[in-house]
């Protein structure tokens, strides 16, 4: 089955470079083959999802084929493998490239074989991020999705799309970079202070070795931004890519405009699959190889992961434009997956892995609705467009579903994953968790105002006279996702009977970086003084001059 898993990421890849080689000689161009090629994707992804065995907590499917072998015996390799974490993750990247390439089907029209060849080569990247095994090979598919994104936005896009290509790659770029110092200081530091272990570039085996490190400088909590310990500024060069990628406000300044600037099926791979990669990174390196170092930031990252639900929701309920509104809806939900990162339990732990898959369906479902929405009614205002559950039933209830979702009404996906993280929210500190339920509300008043306003009541001019039915190609592109949101809120166990073992190991590592982290916080107890000795003091009763000084006239 490893080759499965390396043919699964093969395939788009080599089909998008076909298709960027071949010139678009007629409208559409190139489309079947990126459907083909998606599918073929998928199938693999879901076969190797079928023979993944439940409850297991280590890697399955691994290749390892060398690449560069430096001094010392020391290899870089092609090292692919997948986890309960990953799994999930990988499958999720062609699912999200299919519903894009329908998505697509009848809107590009210019250099479409050059659209979809970079499409698939971004799903192929991110499927490379998830299954990577070598530090080096993992970073090589993270800059990698760069490169496909921002053509992707500056052809394709809308009338500010160049500046909003250039933001999204001068933002990941500077982020990026720090976070390869701090790849190469894991790197060297499990060397220097392994006890004499080779110099290895494995992901397990790093989270092996820096797990036991003997080096007491590296197992030192207390932290601080202005006096970092070595493992909490190692955490904190690592957290700058990751934290650009996902985004986690303030370093979200690139995604407006790349989310409103791209094409909407694009912004599906944007929201859906490429925000996670930064979480995902979050998982691999800050909880799996700097847990101190997470310990010593939990709480100003809770804080920003706050910030960053509410914020996105009130700027969501006030935007008149429906992509708008999702974009900003996107970051607020994306605050949720950072909260349940760095809450410090297994509750909040399970929830965010479970609903950065869930944020993907449902994401993918929005947006897909917005591109519908704006392909048959030239805009996303919200005033505009008005009723349409009176002429296209058919998308409004696929709308409705998704909004639902992504509000987390019980029963279907959304709920699956943001009950645990409110819940794991208050168990870390309570007026964490008011304000991520405060966000929760919030995000329900804008979804739900929303489909209240642009599904209900009278149909406004322009959708009485602009509406059709859906294709046969827009109802395959939401069937998918749409049977997700309800088939993960009804049966959560098909992800987590896999995905929850693998991460067991990360929240023991957690776990024991906290009582670390207590122990060292906590002041040595007082031993206990004997008593002093006092000279004993005589007895006024006893001394005759003293009861002479008491009594002047003392009886004869």
């Amino acid at each position: 089955m490893a080759i499965v898993l390396v043919l699964t990421i093969l395939v788009p890849l080599a089909i998008g470079a076909g298709l960027l080689l071949m010139p678009s000689s007629q409208p559409g161009g190139g489309r079947a083959a990126a459907l083909v090629g998606t599918l073929l994707s998928l199938t693999l992804a879901l076969t190797l999802a079928a023979t993944f065995p439940a409850g297991t907590e280590g890697y399955q499917h691994v290749l390892r084929v060398p690449w560069l072998t430096l001094g010392q015996g020391a290899q870089i390799q092609f090292a692919f493998g997948l986890d309960g974490v990953s799994l999930w993750l990988f499958t999720l990247a062609p699912l999200l490239t299919l519903t894009a390439v329908l998505a697509s089907w009848e809107v590009v029209t210019e250099r479409s074989s050059a659209y979809y060849g970079l499409m698939l080569m971004l799903c192929a990247g991110m499927m490379g991020v998830f299954a990577s095994l070598d530090v080096v090979l993992f970073y090589v598919f993270f800059e990698f999705t760069l490169i496909p994104g921002f053509f992707l936005i500056g052809l394709w896009g809308g009338p500010q799309r160049r500046e909003a290509a250039v933001t999204f790659v001068l933002y990941t770029l500077a982020g990026s970079l720090l976070t390869l110092v701090g790849v190469v200081a894991l790197v060297a530091i499990a060397h220097q202070y392994g006890e004499g272990r080779p110099l290895t570039f494995s992901i397990p085996e790093l989270t092996a070795i820096l797990s036991n490190l003997n080096w007491s400088a590296w197992n030192r909590s207390g932290g601080s931004l202005l006096q970092p310990t070595p493992q909490a500024l190692v955490f904190l060069l690592l957290l700058a890519g990751f934290a650009v990628k996902t985004p986690i406000v303030p370093f979200h300044g690139w995604l407006p405009a790349a989310y409103t600037q791209a094409p909407t099926p694009v912004t599906i791979l944007l929201s859906g699959g490429l925000s996670k990669l930064g979480a995902y990174g979050l998982i691999r390196f800050n909880l799996g190889m700097t847990p101190l170092g997470l310990v010593d930031f939990a709480e100003p990252l809770a804080v920003l992961a706050v910030v960053g639900i509410l914020y996105g929701a009130l700027v969501a309920l006030a935007q008149p434009n429906l992509k708008s509104m999702v974009a900003y809806s996107s970051l607020s939900h994306m605050g949720f997956i950072v909260l349940g990162l760095v809450a410090l339990n297994p509750t909040a732990l399970d929830g965010a892995v479970v609903q950065m898959v869930n944020h993907g369906i449902s994401s993918a479902a929005l947006f897909l609705g917005v591109a519908l929405i704006q392909r048959r009614y030239q805009t996303a205002d919200m005033d505009l467009v008005q009723g349409v559950w009176s002429k296209i039933p058919a998308l409004a209830v696929f709308v409705i579903i998704a909004a639902l979702g992504s509000a987390g009404l019980p029963g279907l996906n959304g709920f699956v994953g943001e009950f645990p993280i409110l819940a794991g929210a208050f168990e870390y500190r309570a007026a964490i968790g008011v304000f991520a339920a405060l966000g929760m509300i919030l995000g329900a008043w804008y979804l739900i105002g929303m489909v209240r306003n642009v599904m209900f009541g009278p149909a406004s001019p322009r959708v009485v006279e602009r509406s059709r039915s859906l294709s046969p190609v827009e109802l395959a592109a939401f069937l998918p996702v749409t049977a997700l949101t309800v088939l993960l809120g009804i049966a959560p166990a098909l992800v987590l009977d896999k995905m929850s073992p693998a991460l067991v190991p990360t929240a023991q590592r957690i776990e024991h970086a906290r009582l670390v982290a207590r122990a060292t916080q906590t002041p040595p107890p007082v031993e206990p003084q004997p008593p002093a000795t006092t000279k004993p003091q005589p007895d006024p009763a006893a001394d005759p001059s003293v009861a002479i000084l008491r009594d002047p006239h003392p009886q004869p």
